[in-house]
């Protein structure tokens, strides 16, 4: 298969790299577009108006100065290589995009604009406990269910999975709906002078409903999460309650 691989950790983080190798080494024909630097909780910027520098490493990596979006756009439209992909990669991401997460990660938002210029795309990403990921377990699970499920990649899909520390192949894996995130946020602030402060988030602290068949319900049983995702964002039970309305 001829897959494009990006992510939101920068193109030195070791998720994407391992990724690569390990597809490489399944004779999948690989092309990485990532970020110079990391770009986490960015969505779906894409840079408009400002100049993108691009540094092309060989002819089948190119490093990008700008957001995951701009990455997955490039290799699209930039006319650097041809943009003949089977399938779009985003990942691996440090660090779970469960539930409401999928709205604010740049892993998930770049996959999700391959999946609106029609091309079939999963957002991988994985548990990521102090500063250690399980990349490359996590990595030949990815090789490993692209091959199982090739029939997925014909029609255009938009996958969000999520690998628990500790894969377990044997439960393999659970086809789930997305869950609620609960967040609770602190601002770390600093008084500069009269009026004038800087604020740092520096992350949230987590929790999530309790609802079954949900990414967190399995991802917490041990299993790997895949929920098929959609950009259809109509709320259909207000529509139908109200939509006779003139």
């Amino acid at each position: 298969m001829k897959i494009l691989l990006t992510n939101d950790d920068g193109i030195n983080f070791e998720g994407i790299q391992i990724l690569r190798k390990t597809l490489e080494r399944e004779k999948h024909n690989v092309t990485l577009f990532a970020p110079a630097i990391e770009k986490s909780a960015t969505s779906q910027a894409m840079t408009i108006y400002d100049d993108i520098y691009v540094k092309k490493v060989d002819t089948t990596t190119y490093i990008v100065n700008g957001f995951p979006v701009d990455c997955i756009n490039i290799a699209l439209h930039g006319e650097f290589v041809s943009p003949d992909f089977d399938l779009i990669i985003s990942g691996i991401n440090k660090g779970v995009n469960m539930g409401d997460d999928i709205h604010y990660s740049g892993t998930v938002g770049a996959a999700r604009h391959a999946y609106i210029h029609n091309y079939p795309a999963i957002a991988i990403s994985t548990e990521y406990i102090n500063g250690e990921g399980e990349f490359q377990k996590v990595s030949e699970f990815v090789a490993q269910f692209i091959q199982e499920y090739h029939y997925l990649w014909q029609e255009k899909i938009l996958l969000n999975i999520n690998c628990p520390k500790n894969i377990i192949f044997d439960k393999k894996i659970k086809w789930t709906k997305l869950g609620s995130r609960i967040y609770r946020d602190k601002y770390k602030r600093t008084l500069l002078e009269q009026d004038t402060y800087l604020l740092n988030l520096g992350g949230s602290e987590l929790n999530y409903k309790e609802r079954e068949e949900t990414d967190f319900e399995a991802f917490y049983q041990g299993f790997i999460s895949v929920t098929p995702l959609t950009t259809d964002g109509t709320d259909y039970k207000l529509r139908e309650k109200y939509g006779c309305i003139q």
